[in-house]
């Protein structure tokens, strides 16, 4: 099992070079139809906005990396599964999101914890 959070800030997208978003969608779609032909299934995605008290619950140790950013807009949850998953999230992601800040599973282990940590807090969101 493996996921990545991602986020983006409104200022990487607007200074970006005309056509570089229609790129990223079409790398980041062509990306995802490669881990899908490689055996990776998409399991679920949510998208929750979180409090700081909220990212120290679900990031844990990695949670001060995030707190600049939760007033930007929601966070956004891929859970992907498959053999290999993790690394291959890990390569993914840096070539479609370079410098936007993202959280990947550091590995195998840590990743069903990580996936845990994030549904459980969405789900509980959900149920407000």
């Amino acid at each position: 099992m493996g996921c990545c959070f991602s986020k983006r800030r409104n200022s990487e997208k607007e200074s970006q070079p005309e056509g570089e978003e229609e790129r990223r969608k079409q790398y980041s779609w062509d990306q995802r139809e490669k881990m899908i032909h490689a055996g990776f299934f998409l399991i679920q995605t949510k998208e929750v906005s979180m409090k700081p008290e909220d990212a120290q619950r679900v990031f844990q140790e990695k949670a001060p990396e995030f707190l600049n950013l939760l007033n930007k807009g929601p966070i956004i949850a891929l859970e992907f599964n498959g053999d290999g998953v993790v690394e291959e999230c890990q390569i993914v992601v840096n070539k479609i999101f370079g410098e936007t800040k993202t959280f990947v599973s550091e590995n195998r282990e840590t990743a069903s914890r990580d996936v845990e940590n994030f549904y459980n807090f969405a789900d509980i969101q959900m149920g407000i």
